[in-house]
């Protein structure tokens, strides 16, 4: 039995506004896992027909996750990244340091 990744998950402050002192920071996660969008929720503004004004309406990627994988990545400073293998055939390269990995155990009958 091995570990597979199924998700990473990493948590960034950012500050929401023009003023960088006031503190008012937000915090954002995002989150990457096997068998869902890669694109975390956007939102985009849409005429609604009935109104005269725009709605913003939720849309997401459709390059679904088909594995992570950690490999040696000697162009990182920790040595390892993350690779994200997308349904579209794309690949993303990852920082490890920057994300919090869950895995499960499988056997060689899980795929």
């Amino acid at each position: 039995m091995s570990n597979k990744i199924i998700r990473l998950e990493s948590l960034s402050l950012m500050d929401h506004d023009e003023n960088l002192n006031d503190g008012s920071v937000f915090q954002t996660t995002r989150i990457i896992e096997v068998g869902h969008p890669y694109d975390e929720p956007k939102f985009r503004e849409a005429w609604d027909g009935s109104s005269k004004k725009y709605n913003l309406v939720e849309h997401h990627s459709d390059r679904d996750v088909v594995s992570i994988d950690c490999i040696r990545d000697l162009s990182d400073s920790d040595g390892y990244s993350y690779i994200v293998e997308l349904k579209d055939g794309n690949e993303l390269s990852l920082p490890i340091h920057a994300f919090i990995v869950e895995s499960k155990g499988v056997t060689d009958d899980d795929d």
